[in-house]
């Protein structure tokens, strides 16, 4: 178990000063200081790896690893790392994996102080099995027994105990993404299983962050963006399918000045692939009932005159079912882009109608007032 870490840090110095002035007695006078520096254990980096900021006795015995100097060179940056079966108490700790796991694979996280309450946990490295990917077969549920498993985490899953609503189970490629969960009284729990053959990898930073913050993250957002622009890509979508039975939000902070904001396909059109056919943009519940993201009062401008709804799905992501691919705004804040799929497809053996599948690959910019 990596043992709990102090809020400060003091270190002891023995100053000596000798008075130097005229008219003094010959022998001069000694007159020794001590003088106590103290430093907040803030977190650190040591190149592209965060720590927390010790004495070097301290980082020492509490198991971890010096590495770069901090608080102006009173303190180290203290890296920490654990694998299976381990627990942590300790800010900014690594969960790694190692060429030895075996499943299930379970790491404990304790608050490190009664004033946390969220933990994010930031996938430095996330290399799983993929979801199942076939098509389901053309009796719809005979001679495959996961005829409507595409999506599904099926051989390996990553899940968090959390308190609160529990995060989607994940799998695939999810490497520079995160995920940020209300911190559990009797700890959270991370947990990787798998029965394929394939080699598992991940290294994910663990970020506690307290309740005090200013900059913590609005309640119910699973992935927290900032900036005036950036990208929000759905679970996988690197490993090229969305992910199965996922409910979660992603939200976007509102930065001074803005009051508005736009979503567009990254890239191309086909960088928003949910449900539908392929380059056919979807609209609201009539057509939008399996895998969709919502977006508030979305319209084809950033006034409210030109609201088309909020539920989008379909080969491309538009206002209207004709078309190409349009952006899409919302003055809705906070701005949130929220992520339903549901637990099976329905492609037949008819290629004409294989349920778009990819995810999505979504742009953001921030309209200024």
């Amino acid at each position: 178990m990596l043992p709990k870490y102090p809020l400060k840090s003091s270190i002891f110095l023995l100053l000596v000063f000798q008075t130097c002035a005229p008219n003094i007695d010959r022998n001069g006078k000694l007159l020794n200081v001590f003088t106590i520096v103290n430093f907040p254990n803030d977190a650190c980096t040591s190149g592209s790896t965060s720590g927390v900021c010790y004495t070097a006795s301290e980082c020492t015995s509490l198991g971890g690893t010096s590495s770069g100097s901090c608080a102006s060179g009173f303190g180290v940056c203290c890296l920490f790392r654990g694998g299976c079966g381990a627990t942590t108490s300790v800010n900014n700790t690594y969960f790694t994996s190692s060429g030895s796991d075996s499943s299930p694979c379970t790491f404990t996280v304790c608050k490190c102080s009664s004033d946390i309450c969220q933990i994010r946990l930031n996938f430095d490295t996330f290399q799983t099995a993929s979801p199942y990917t076939a098509s389901p077969t053309t009796d719809g549920n005979g001679a495959n027994p996961v005829a409507h498993s595409k999506g599904q985490c099926l051989t390996s899953q990553f899940q968090v105990y959390a308190d609160g609503p529990s995060p989607p189970t994940i799998c695939g490629t999810n490497t520079g993404y995160h995920m940020i969960v209300d911190a559990a009284d009797n700890c959270n729990t991370l947990t990787f299983s798998w029965t394929s053959t394939e080699t598992q990898t991940w290294d994910i930073q663990v970020m506690q962050i307290p309740c005090t913050a200013e900059w913590r993250p609005p309640g119910g957002c699973l992935q927290y963006f900032t900036g005036t622009t950036g990208t929000i890509q759905s679970y996988n979508y690197v490993g090229g399918y969305h992910l199965a039975s996922q409910k979660y939000s992603n939200c976007v902070r509102t930065e001074q000045g803005y009051c508005s904001i736009a979503f567009s396909a990254a890239i191309t059109a086909s960088d928003f692939s949910l449900s539908g056919m392929a380059g056919t943009a979807l609209l609201q519940a009539t057509q939008c009932s399996m895998d969709y993201v919502l977006i508030d009062n979305a319209g084809s401008d950033a006034t409210t005159a030109n609201v088309a709804g909020d539920r989008f799905c379909g080969g491309q992501l538009s206002t209207i079912t004709t078309g190409v691919g349009a952006t899409v705004y919302s003055q809705v804040q906070p701005f949130i882009v929220s992520v339903v799929t549901d637990g099976q497809e329905v492609d037949t053996a008819n290629t004409a109608t294989v349920e778009e599948t990819n995810g999505f690959n979504l742009a953001y910019a921030q309209t200024a007032c």
